[in-house]
């Protein structure tokens, strides 16, 4: 299977955040900002995240670009600022990502390269780390019917114990319903789309009102006027009866002519927060000289991703 996720090359109280360039249409209230400029969102290549329930821990992704090693981090809110990331005890030495934290604090899913049983693995599986009295526990494997299926990422548990990823050779989101001490077999959370249409990560509300879906393939993605590549947006489900509406496009300033993706809500839920590539080269024309090169080139912003973050009402978005 090829995972897409590469393609993104796809809280209370929290003060250290920046105003993007990103106005929204029409003169609604909602700018959406980068989070922790220079602390979080950095030179580097910031994706994923999650918070801990109270909001003042969170875990996030640093990768780079080819070959694609990841690993997790993890900053503390003191004093009104986050601290400087340092990678998470249970990460940095195989290839990790899309980290998520329980509801309850309890646990917290991930997917990894990391050997399974002592024999390396070709493709990511999704792991957990439980909470103890002196801290996260050595990660384990979750067991078939998760694992084994080729590539599983983007773990998100709900209120009554549903897992839902992103898996397939066609990635699209499923879900597993919580069955004793493990899972149902998985199946489509929302059904197939048309061909070409790839989700390549997801949020779910813990009570399953919404979900957030990272999409590419859809001819309403926004793009740049060279239109360069194509990339994904975010799109929101609603919950419909015992479905799920069609899928909602997201219009400016969430999603952008740059690829966003990643996206989640904090605790409260009063924010969206998403990665995206947008920065200062999303359009090409500005003359640079090497001094201004050089500063935008190790600035946030500068194409590769950062953490955002927006009012929910924004997306529309109600729990």
């Amino acid at each position: 299977m090829t995972m897409r996720y590469v393609s993104m090359a796809s809280v209370i109280g929290l003060t250290a955040l920046h105003p993007s360039a990103a106005r929204p249409p029409h003169g609604l209230p909602y700018t959406v900002e980068r989070m922790a400029p220079n602390v979080i969102s950095t030179r580097d290549y910031e994706r994923d995240g999650t918070f801990t329930p109270d909001g003042k821990t969170f875990y996030f992704t640093k990768r780079t670009i080819w070959p694609y090693f990841s690993a997790i981090c993890v900053s503390h809110l003191r004093d009104g600022r986050w601290t400087e990331p340092v990678v998470a005890p249970f990460s940095g030495q195989f290839g990790d990502l899309t980290p998520f934290v329980s509801i309850d604090g309890a646990h917290l899913y991930f997917a990894s390269r990391r050997p399974v049983n002592g024999i390396p693995s070709p493709v990511y599986n999704i792991w957990v780390v439980d909470q103890t009295p002196t801290g996260w526990s050595a990660p384990h494997a979750l067991p078939d019917p998760i694992n084994g299926r080729g590539s599983v990422i983007a773990p998100v548990t709900t209120r009554d114990g549903s897992l839902y990823f992103i898996a397939g050779d066609e990635p699209h989101v499923f879900v597993a319903r919580r069955q004793g001490d493990g899972w149902s077999a998985p199946v489509l959370a929302a059904g197939p789309s048309e061909p070409g249409i790839y989700e390549l990560s997801a949020y779910v509300d813990p009570d399953e009102h919404f979900m957030i879906v990272a999409v590419i393939g859809r001819e309403d993605a926004l793009n740049t006027k060279e239109a360069i590549y194509q990339h994904a947006d975010l799109y929101v489900r609603d919950r419909a009866g015992s479905g799920w509406s069609p899928m909602r496009h997201l219009a400016a300033p969430i999603n952008s002519g740059a690829e966003e993706g990643s996206p989640f809500v904090s605790p409260d839920g009063r924010y969206l927060y998403f990665t995206s590539e947008r920065g200062v080269f999303t359009e090409h024309g500005t003359p640079y000289d090497a001094v201004g090169l050089d500063r935008a080139l190790r600035s946030p912003g500068n194409g590769l991703g950062d953490i955002y973050r927006v009012d929910v009402r924004a997306a529309g978005l109600t729990r």
